[in-house]
Order: structure tokens, then C-alpha cells, then sequence
């Protein structure tokens, strides 16, 4: 809210003049009550205005900090323990606006001179008073997303400085905020930011990373990113579902929700005027109320077979649910439900309706079974569900899939499926291709 009180500066006068300065200020301000104050004296510790940069690695999923040894730190340390000699602090990489230099300015040449990592429009988090009892300080705090090709410099502080630049994950980030184990308030503020704004941070823009079966360039495991409103052109799209075989509401969040939405017949105005899918997958469902976890029903696909060109829909039973309880995977059950849509597909594509399409069923996308409302991680999922895919291609004679994709929606989906399948690269078993 602005404030229009009056405020008068009697007099000013600087006390100490060295690297950093402190002032000496007679001021009288109005109160509360209307009043003016009487003459107050207040000693004001001026440095001027200092930027930060929480920085986010998106190749490591980690955030790029610095370690660095402060004596106030020390100091602020030997309060608790006089013999103490950790004056060693973890944080986000900061320094002082320099001399005609925006704020903005004044980040990127930090960033680079600290860690050697170049960035470009950082975006500002928040600009607040370091300690507005004793200092005028003012601290721009920026975000800013790095890689490993962006880092054409070592970095590591300037000469006089002695300062060793660090990474640490997300999930440690997130644990040490929880755990009351970060110091540094500027690392402390973006860490909640960050919290807030990983679904932003780590979305991704539409792409396909793609593996083959060494030896054999024509079976595909691989996954593809960003939204699947984006994704075309893969035959079977798979659905996981609970046991009630209930697909989300179309107002919903998830994958089920959007299988739901974008299958649906609409009239110009967009309304849904004929909810495809779902009906289809309640015929198919018949009087059985609940299935058995794995099960796998096979329905239409809708205005996807049109919009997207996909041609079927596998629902797999992957989450249990049950009345009061809510849903919950198990991510034992994953492998099996993985290992069952495909043995479907082959079953599909060997069966008498075959001789009625001109091509079989060719490729398939699984969604990171089990995560979100499953409460399984992200990374547990990719274990469990990536392996039978590509032993899926190792040890059926005649596959007739030729490639298996995964869901990756975000940047943590992408780390997870990276790691499982570069584990298959250091094996001998996968080879990485060229984008398309």
C-alpha cells in the first residue's frame, strides 16, 4: 500500500567510510496519530543494492548454489558454540550492483564470473529489504534455467575469492527447506518459490527421444515430452485407470481426464455432446462393477482417430481404489500391467479383425503409470515400467509393435526415463538415435 505519511531528513552524515559505510541519520517522521515524531537518531548501514540468482540445472534437475566461507557467518555461529570453526555457507549465487548496471545486468555478469554459467532474461522472484532495521540493502532475487552446453566458462569465483560452485537436487532442496536446514534467507525464498512453481519450471516443449534394440534400428523404445494434447501419430494410446474402470472428470487434471476430453464428439461451441470413450469403455465393462488390477480393456478412441490419428485406447487397471480409501498404486503391480498391455496388443493385432485393417497396430504410448494420484515417484514408475517394454522387444519373436513410447510431461519424467534408459546404453542392450 503507498504511503503518504510525512517523513523529514534533519540531517545526514556518514560515520564510517570503508568497504562498506554507515551513516548517521537525525530524521522525525508522522505517526500514527497524526504527529510528527521527535528527532530521532538512527545509524543506517549502507552497501547498496546486491542481486541473486537461484539457478535451476535442467539437465541435472538440480540446483546450481555456491559454498563459500563468511565471517559473519562464523560470528552468527559461535553465538551457540564459542569454539566452532564452520564458517562455511551454502548459497545462491549473489553480488552488489555495480556502477551504472541494472539489476538485471549486474546478474548475468555475476552469474558468469561465480559459476561460468551464461544466462539469459532471468526472471526477477522478488526485490526486498535484507534487514530493514540496520540496512538500506536491497536485494533483487532472480531465477534463472542453465544447462551444461550454456557453461562455456569454468567460473568459480574471481581471483580474490575463494568459492566452490555445488549442485544439489531438488528433492534435497525441498527436504533441507522442510527440515528447517537452509541459513541463507535469499536461498530460503527461492526454494519456496520454486516449490510453488516446479509445474511451470519443469514443463516441456513437445519433442521425442528415441532408443533402439542394438542391432535392430527398427524396434523403437524411447519417450516423448510435453503435454499429450501435442502427440500424434502413435496407434495406441494407454489409460491408466482404477479398478472401476471410472475415467476422470473432463474438469480434471490428468491423462485419463484428457484421453476423455479430446475423445469426445463436441459441437462448434466446444461442448461435449457425446462422451465416447467412457461409454465405450462402460460397454465394455458390462455388469462388472470392479476388475482386478491389470485388467486391460481395449475401446474406440473417439475424435482422437481424426485429430491425433489414434486408433485405440488400452485402459489398464494400474491403481486400486475403493469406497472412502481414495486410489493408490502399488508399484509392484506396475511390471505386470505394463507386460499385460502388450501382451493385449499382440493378441489385437494377431486376431481375426486384423485382416480388416491395412496396418497393425504399430506403436503405443504408456503415461507414467501409478504416479500423481498413485503416489508412487516418478522414478519408481520408470523403473517398474520401462525394463518389460524393452525386454518386451528382446524376447518376442515377432513383436507387432514396432515402438513403445512414454509419457514424459515434465522435466522430472524426462530425468527418470534418461536415467533407465542410458542404464540400458551402458549395457549394450539400447542405442540412442538422432532426432528426426
Amino acid at each position: 500500500m503507498p504511503n503518504r505519511r510525512r517523513v523529514e531528513i534533519r540531517s545526514q552524515k556518514r560515520l564510517f567510510d570503508d568497504f562498506f559505510k554507515i551513516d548517521e541519520i537525525i530524521v522525525s517522521h508522522q505517526q500514527y496519530d497524526g504527529k510528527m515524531s521527535a528527532d530521532q537518531r538512527r545509524l543506517n548501514f549502507e552497501r547498496g543494492d546486491a542481486v541473486a540468482v537461484l539457478l535451476f540445472n535442467t539437465d541435472t534437475r538440480s540446483v546450481v548454489l555456491v559454498e563459500q566461507f563468511k565471517v559473519p557467518a562464523l560470528i552468527g555461529r559461535r553465538r551457540d558454540d564459542p569454539g566452532l570453526q564452520d564458517g562455511w555457507i551454502t548459497e545462491v549465487m549473489a553480488g552488489m550492483i555495480g556502477p551504472d548496471e541494472t539489476a538485471e545486468e549486474g546478474v548475468i555478469r555475476e552469474t558468469m564470473e561465480e559459476t561460468g554459467y551464461e544466462i539469459q532474461a532471468p526472471e526477477l522472484i522478488c526485490k526486498f529489504l535484507s534487514s530493514p532495521g540496520g540496512t538500506s540493502e536491497r536485494i533483487f532475487l532472480y531465477f534463472a534455467q542453465v544447462s551444461e552446453s550454456a557453461k562455456p566458462e569454468k567460473g568459480g569465483g574471481l581471483a580474490d575469492e575463494d568459492v566452490r560452485v555445488v549442485q544439489i537436487s531438488v528433492n534435497d532442496l525441498f527436504d533441507r527447506l522442510a527440515k528447517g536446514q537452509i541459513e541463507d534467507p535469499k536461498l530460503a525464498i527461492a526454494a519456496y518459490w520454486l516449490q510453488g512453481n516446479m509445474g511451470r519450471v519443469e514443463s516441456l516443449e513437445p519433442d521425442t527421444v528415441r532408443y533402439c534394440i542394438k542391432g535392430n534400428p527398427n524396434l523403437i523404445v524411447g519417450y516423448k515430452t510435453g503435454s499429450i494434447d501435442y502427440i500424434k501419430d502413435v496407434s495406441i494410446w494407454v489409460n491408466s485407470e482404477n479398478t472401476d474402470m471410472m475415467m476422470d472428470r473432463f474438469i480434471g487434471r490428468s491423462i485419463s481426464s484428457k484421453i476423455r476430453s479430446l475423445g469426445a464428439n463436441k459441437d462448434d461451441d466446444n461442448n461435449i455432446i457425446d462422451d465416447v470413450i467412457q461409454e465405450s469403455l462402460r460397454g465394455a465393462i458390462g455388469e462388472r462393477a470392479h476388475v482386478k488390477i491389470g485388467t486391460v480393456l481395449v475401446t474406440e478412441s473417439g475424435m482422437l482417430r481424426a485429430t491425433h490419428h489414434v486408433h485405440r485406447i488400452f485402459h489398464v487397471a494400474a491403481v486400486e481404489g475403493g469406497l472412502g480409501t481414495g486410489v493408490k498404486a502399488d508399484p509392484d503391480n506396475l511390471r505386470t500391467c505394463t507386460e499385460n498391455v502388450l501382451t493385449r496388443v499382440d493378441r489385437e493385432n494377431n486376431g481375426f479383425w486384423r485382416r480388416l485393417r491395412k496396418h497393425n497396430l504399430d506403436s503405443i504410448l504408456f503415461p507414467m503409470m501409478g504416479a500423481g494420484d498413485g503416489g508412487v515417484a516418478i522414478e519408481a514408475v520408470a523403473d517398474k515400467i520401462i525394463p518389460p517394454a524393452i525386454n518386451y522387444f528382446r524376447t518376442t519373436p515377432n513383436p507387432t509393435l514396432n515402438e513403445i513410447y512414454f509419457l514424459a510431461f515434465r522435466l522430472r519424467d524426462k530425468s527418470a526415463c534418461d536415467k533407465v534408459l542410458e542404464s540400458y546404453c551402458d549395457k549394450g542392450v539400447l542405442t540412442r538415435l538422432e532426432n528426426k
